[in-house]
């Protein structure tokens, strides 16, 4: 099971301490987190919330990068071979925003439309059923839409059938906004398991995780979330950000900040 910071909810869950190690495979570029970071290249978040979810207690800080010994489905022995996503191409760096759309969104999109940036976003079903208009805007903008469960559970601890539920339940009203498949997932708070896995197999879609978390959702000042960005970004870089004020304050000083450097801003897959 893989544990990573970048969202928001209020509950005390218990890491589990025995690890075995899974090696994703080296891509393009780690980001600029403290430790190195397991990288694949890429071929070719009932009623919203107004604020991102905040992650459990007892969550590390950064990329871990080991998968935790955890109960599985007793109905499934498959071993998935699904090697999440950790970085984009060498040159380029990609902002992804978790836990949309709500309240703010259009405004999140205006900046971005102000900035001439795409971004791609990871959608919760039941905001995206609260918010449709948010939904077909951003594809009409020419975002990238990718989905991160119906109402933000930790999937690691749910079975197998439970894991499938909640996966089919959001991606039907998020699918039906977007008129297209959508074919990436970020897991709820980066935390999967072998079921989570199979699930998105099944499903052909691609998992994409992050390098870089600039924890945006602990601050309301703008001003640290540009200095926090810019100081881990680097070459390849996947950045998770959410969808809240602060955030959307710090995106055009982030923007500026990440092209000055000399790195193209992109979608993962583009």
């Amino acid at each position: 099971m893989m544990l990573l910071t970048g969202c928001e909810q209020d509950s005390t869950l218990e890491v589990p301490h025995t690890f075995v190690t899974e090696s994703p495979s080296v891509s393009p570029e780690p980001t600029a987190t403290a430790s190195p970071v397991p990288s694949q290249s890429v071929q070719p978040s009932s009623t919203p919330a107004a604020s991102p979810m905040k992650e459990p207690a007892g969550f590390e800080t950064g990329l871990p990068k080991e998968e935790a010994v955890v109960a599985e489905s007793k109905k499934q022995t498959k071993k998935s071979e699904l090697k999440p996503i950790y970085s984009v191409g060498k040159g380029k760096v990609a902002i992804t925003i978790d836990d949309g759309p709500t309240k703010y969104t259009a405004e999140l999109l205006k900046v971005l439309r102000e900035q001439n940036t795409h971004v791609t976003f990871f959608f919760l079903g039941q905001n995206a059923a609260a918010f449709p208009q948010s939904v077909t805007e951003a594809v009409y903008d020419g975002h990238e839409i990718g989905y991160h469960s119906d109402t933000h559970p930790q999937m690691t601890q749910m079975t197998y059938d439970a894991q499938n539920l909640e996966f089919n339940s959001g991606l039907s009203k998020l699918v039906k906004l977007d008129k297209q498949p959508v074919t990436l997932f970020r897991p709820p708070y980066g935390a999967y398991n072998n079921d989570t896995k199979l699930v998105t197999e099944e499903h052909h879609m691609q998992m994409v995780l992050w390098n870089e978390d600039p924890q945006d959702w602990a601050t309301n000042d703008p001003s640290q979330v540009v200095k926090s960005v810019l100081a881990q970004v680097e070459s390849g870089s996947i950045i998770v950000m959410h969808d809240h004020p602060s955030t959307i304050a710090a995106l055009p000083g982030i923007i500026k900040g990440i092209r000055s450097k000399g790195y193209t801003l992109v979608t993962v897959t583009h």
